[in-house]
């Protein structure tokens, strides 16, 4: 069974080659990074194999994406702060920790801010509140450890 995306889409494989062509097996064609950006934007689960040893390149790809974004773009997602914080985080022990921590910030942030989802005021619904305080907890700690990680790190 093929695993899901976030639209409920079957993930999709890109084969990378030596040539740096990408490669979508599933729509049989050569796609750019742009077609890969386009399709994670739409949900859609991507896995990036190298070609010939099927080694997951899928991290530096979508990497490379962010990156590749960040130069074309003014005002970045990311700040040179963030940046050198990420940088003197890659060797704390437990950075594992920490990603899990990012990737639940950006689902509040996806939840709080996407088109879909109607704000309530405070106090409308007590699980809602209880939720966005947990959120704001949550927040608040994946700011002292990463101020506790670079005091550790300097």
């Amino acid at each position: 069974m093929a695993e899901l995306g976030e639209a409920g889409r079957p993930s999709v494989v890109i084969r990378k080659y030596a040539n740096r062509r990408l490669y979508d097996t599933s729509r049989s064609r050569y796609v750019t990074l742009d077609d890969v950006a386009r399709m994670v934007g739409e949900g859609t689960r991507v896995r990036v194999l190298a070609a010939g040893k099927g080694t997951d390149l899928t991290r530096q790809i979508l990497a490379q994406i962010i990156f590749e974004r960040e130069r074309e773009s003014s005002d970045g997602l990311l700040d040179e702060t963030v940046l050198h914080r990420l940088i003197r985080l890659r060797r704390h022990p437990e950075r594992g920790v920490l990603s899990r921590h990012i990737a639940g910030a950006l689902d509040a942030f996806a939840n709080r801010e996407g088109p879909k989802i109607t704000p309530r005021p405070v106090g409308d619904d007590l699980e809602t509140d209880r939720a966005h305080a947990r959120i704001d907890a949550l927040q608040e700690r994946l700011r002292k450890l990463i101020e506790e990680t670079e005091r550790k790190g300097d």
